[in-house]
């Protein structure tokens, strides 16, 4: 038995040294060379994008989605050659994104009124579902909003029939030529009714 466990260890130590052998190849102290590794620049849509976005992901509210931070999500505004932000066309462009949350299950139909970097969203719910406002459809609807506009700060958004007119309302006079700015200050009330903002 004594030969067996002398066979066994003279075994273990010729392998040790093949080993050592293999390891060293005659090149001492050969450094690798440093791979160049990727640096990270944020855009200049980053901050907005992330605030809004985040706060989506984590309940902000009413999509009271604001100043957070978070990762980036892609949009219609772009970061022009300065680094300046190109703003979303409302104006022109709203029509596309109420199109998209209207996309979402529980809603039929939506208008959306932006003032500054404020959105105002009146949903009115599909005619089969019977439910009310929950945090996740603000959070669903935030989401189509800061897609389209990342630069948006504020999402607020209203199921309340009464404020749901008003809303209504007021995107048929900006598309009628008023300017968001003129209204701001109606548009502002509704942000700030206990139903819209939480």
């Amino acid at each position: 038995m004594n030969r067996k466990i002398i066979t066994v260890i003279l075994m273990i130590a010729a392998a040790c040294l093949a080993l050592a052998a293999c390891m060293n190849n005659g090149a001492a102290n050969v450094q690798p060379t440093p791979e160049p590794t990727a640096s990270y620049e944020p855009n200049a849509t980053d901050n907005a994008t992330g605030n809004a976005a985040n706060n989506a992901q984590n309940g902000g509210g009413a999509a009271g989605l604001t100043n957070g931070n978070g990762s980036a999500a892609t949009g219609n505004t772009a970061a022009a050659t300065d680094g300046a932000l190109t703003p979303f066309d409302w104006l022109n462009g709203a029509a596309n994104v109420e199109q998209a949350i209207s996309g979402i299950s529980e809603i039929g139909d939506a208008r959306v009124v932006v003032t500054n970097s404020t959105a105002l969203v009146g949903v009115r719910f599909d005619a089969a579902y019977k439910g009310e406002m929950t945090e996740r459809i603000r959070q669903m609807v935030a989401a189509e909003i800061l897609k389209a506009d990342p630069a948006i700060q504020t999402v607020a958004v209203t199921g309340n029939a009464e404020d749901v007119q008003k809303v209504y309302d007021l995107s048929d006079k900006i598309r009628s030529g008023r300017t968001a700015d003129e209204l701001s200050a109606d548009i502002n009330a509704i942000v700030r009714n206990a139903t819209t903002l939480r």
